[in-house]
């Protein structure tokens, strides 16, 4: 099996020719070259060398080596170059997890800021719902990641909260539960409700919530995503509850009202995960830090 180091004194052979300048330009002493040069043939069973007038030349099967010699040298200085650029934060690529949420109204004001700090790193986002991103975090498949629940507990994570949220009652401006100061379940039992699907980890919550005051939220309209709840509760189709962090623009904007249940089922976080046994580099140390110490 040829070494790293014997293949770089072939490549070098090919552009020096001469023992000293390979020995000089590896810091070794000549001997040393000419004992690699021996066990490179003894291994490959062929001469690979031409001694002419202190001038090292190649076979046919010497030059056949070279070729390779050349791209793995070549390719094992790459490397070692792009693990220096990791250990300086120079550049990489970092998987991030995320619900919809965070995803949607959280995440682009902080990969912004993400980008300015670490422009040469790849960020590469996949979104899901809860469960499937705390299980890629606990299979490595991602580097960490951000959901928004009730509450998380799993021995096998880092489990940080970024930001407090909460879901409740969305309902167009002219509707009659709009100017209503406390809302009491029995207000809400003959509403229409559109809703998430049924894996994310609002519509959970909601149901458990209903639930607890015997609302019944069946047979109306179930949405896969919330931007697409907000337009159908803007057109009137029904009401809906919804993260605050989700609807701020348009309650700014008066195209929507949100109104607080002043319910702990329905309070949450959005949580910053990562497995407790992952391998930390340089670049992924870099962005814990910075999520752990957002400004949100």
């Amino acid at each position: 099996m040829f070494t790293l180091q014997q293949l770089r004194i072939v490549v070098l052979l090919s552009e020096y020719k001469k023992l000293t300048a390979v020995a000089a330009r590896l810091n070794i002493k000549q001997p040393s070259v000419s004992f690699h040069m021996k066990k490179l043939e003894e291994e490959a069973g062929v001469p690979l060398f031409i001694h002419r007038h202190k001038l090292i030349l190649f076979t046919e099967e010497g030059k056949a080596l070279l070729h390779y010699a050349s791209r793995i040298v070549s390719w094992s200085e790459e490397a070692e170059q792009v693990l220096s650029d990791y250990a300086q934060s120079k550049l990489g690529k970092i998987v991030i997890g995320s619900s919809n949420t965070p995803a949607t109204y959280l995440l682009p004001k902080l990969l912004g800021k993400m980008r300015e700090v670490y422009p040469e790193v790849n960020i590469v986002l996949q979104i899901k719902n809860t469960p499937q991103i705390v299980d890629m975090v606990k299979k490595f498949e991602i580097n960490f990641g951000l959901v928004a629940e009730n509450k998380i507990d799993d021995p096998e994570l880092v489990i940080i909260p970024l930001v407090d949220d909460e879901l409740g009652l969305v309902v167009y401006p002219d509707h009659p539960l709009a100017q209503t100061e406390v809302i009491g379940p029995e207000l809400l039992q003959n509403e229409k409700w559109i809703l998430r699907d049924q894996d994310s980890s609002s519509r959970r919550m909601m149901e458990i919530w209903s639930g607890q005051y015997q609302i019944d939220n069946k047979g109306g309209m179930e949405l896969g995503t919330t931007e697409a709840i907000k337009r159908a509760v803007i057109c009137r189709l029904g009401i809906s509850v919804l993260s605050r962090l989700a609807v701020e623009d348009e309650v700014k904007k008066g195209q929507l009202i949100y109104k607080s249940l002043d319910s702990r089922t329905l309070s949450r976080s959005i949580f910053f995960i990562y497995h407790k046994n992952r391998f930390i580099t340089p670049i992924v140390k870099e962005f814990i830090h910075f999520f752990e110490t957002a400004r949100l």
